[in-house]
């Protein structure tokens, strides 16, 4: 009765626990979008690039993790994990600049040189699986909450990191250091503060995974990683000198995302996995072609988009591949590690790549103009063709089937009893499954318009649908796949 009187008062998740993610994401902001974790004067290099080489072991760090799922899975169950994640990944952070600052000082051909490197080496590994490991809980975290509106938690959520990215990025780097080593801590600490949360019971909708195309999507991921990549590793290019560059940048892709988290609180949207993928391809070609058009005092405001695109497809992969592993009862990390390491391993192709053209002799502005014009035709192919927002539609498509004799009023009793719904929930499905609409529904129950979208929200994620249509195929049903009648 806890959980459910907390669900129909707006959840405690509402409060400062959603926050919890914010500071895994800053962490990643300030470790690989500035110099404080990785300084740019550093005496080991791989390929020309240190960057690449902590690219290189995070993506192994992913591979780690979802390997040691098999045995250890959920990761949240376990205490142990939630030190490993916070604490391997503060120790690595606080390394691997020590370990670059000193050795070069130290400089090439001392004798300490190769103990600095085996220092770095170390650190860099353990805040890549501590990294990839915090991440992969965070998603089993948001799979399983009860609330349906996590695609607004999310956007809340990267908002705040940006607040506290800009605060680490004004600190001396001293400082700034001690507080990116801080920020997995916390991260972690809130995570397991969240493991009381109210949260759905396993689904029972039926949900054949067989009929999601897993390699278009995971391809067509690669393919946006591997465009960012590229982008990410040219952007410097851009900048012409221009010190707050990527200070400006972050700004706009911060200011970017507050706005969308304001509208999708203004006005809800209870498709919040199509309302997440929807800018990501838009953002980013238009983030491309500014950067190639625009004065060199404004292109920071096509990186920023771009930036502001990659972070949106970020959160869409949180949201939909874990609760895809939820509905479909295969394990989180899995399912999201396995997304989250093809967009790695993505961009660090990409990185690469930019790395090598970066380096060559055939390097000019025409060249850089060629790399991102194919970018663009890349990321148009794969918005219209391979991975349409009809697409994502169909990932919560509800299978057919027939449906047992019963009023429509029993069906919905028994969906709303499997489901566990609550009271006000109840009646709302029962409005829905009768055609009515929202201003329908706030006029008939004496609610406010934000409250009834709340309550349709979490009916769909609690049923494990996507839309109105999915949910009234369900209702057609009689919940049948659900479970048997009593």
């Amino acid at each position: 009765m806890g959980a459910k009187r907390n669900e129909e008062g707006g959840g405690a998740f509402s409060g400062w626990r959603l926050l919890g993610l914010a500071f895994w994401q800053a962490w990643q902001m300030m470790a690989m979008c500035t110099d404080t974790v990785i300084p740019a004067t550093g005496a080991f290099v791989f390929a020309g690039n240190t960057v690449l080489l902590v690219l290189v072991l995070m993506t192994v760090g992913y591979v780690a993790a979802i390997a040691l799922s098999r045995r250890f899975s959920p990761f949240v169950a376990r205490r142990s994990c939630f030190v490993a994640a916070g604490g391997l990944t503060a120790v690595g952070t606080l390394l691997v600049p020590v370990a670059l600052t000193l050795g070069a000082v130290t400089g090439a051909g001392s004798g300490a040189e190769g103990a600095w490197f085996a220092v770095f080496v170390v650190g860099a590994a353990a805040l890549a699986f501590g990294n990839a490991l915090l991440l992969i809980m965070w998603g089993e975290l948001w799979s399983a909450l009860a609330t349906g509106r996590v695609g607004r938690h999310l956007y809340v959520s990267y908002t705040f990191a940006f607040v506290l990215f800009f605060i680490g990025y004004a600190l001396p780097r001293p400082a700034a250091v001690a507080f990116t080593a801080a920020l997995p801590v916390i991260s972690a600490c809130v995570l397991h503060a969240c493991k009381k949360e109210p949260r759905r019971e396993p689904s029972v909708l039926p949900l054949d995974v067989k009929t999601i195309p897993v390699v278009r999507i995971l391809a067509c991921i690669l393919v946006i990683s591997v465009v960012y990549g590229l982008s990410q590793g040219m952007v410097n290019t851009f900048a012409e000198g221009d010190s707050a560059f990527m200070g400006k940048t972050l700004l706009l892709a911060g200011l970017a995302i507050a706005v969308i988290t304001l509208s999708m609180v203004v006005a809800p949207s209870s498709a919040e996995p199509l309302a997440l993928y929807r800018p990501v391809i838009p953002a980013m070609m238009a983030g491309l072609i500014l950067l190639l058009l625009l004065p060199a005092p404004y292109r920071f405001v096509g990186a920023g988009l771009v930036i502001m695109g990659v972070y949106c497809l970020d959160m869409f992969m949180m949201l939909v591949s874990t609760d895809v592993a939820f509905r479909g009862r295969i394990p989180v990390a899995l399912s999201f590690g396995l997304v989250i390491l093809c967009a790695r391993t993505g961009t660090l192709i990409g990185s690469v790549a930019a790395d090598g053209l970066l380096g060559s002799e055939a390097w000019s502005a025409a060249l850089r103009t060629d790399v991102f014009l194919l970018g663009v035709l890349a990321l148009t192919f794969v918005g219209m063709l391979f991975f349409t927002q009809a697409d994502v539609q169909k990932l919560y498509a509800t299978p057919r089937a027939q449906a047992a004799e019963a009023t429509l009023e029993q069906k919905c009793a028994h969906i709303a009893s499997l489901c566990r719904l609550t009271n006000r929930e109840s009646e709302v499905l029962v409005l829905l499954a009768r055609g009515r609409t929202v201003r329908y529904i706030c006029d008939e129950l004496s609610i406010a318009q934000g409250t009834a979208k709340h309550h349709v929200s979490n009916i769909y994620r609690k049923v494990g649908v996507f839309d109105r249509q999915g949910l009234l195929d369900t209702i057609e049903q009689g919940g049948v796949g659900l479970g048997a009648w009593s």
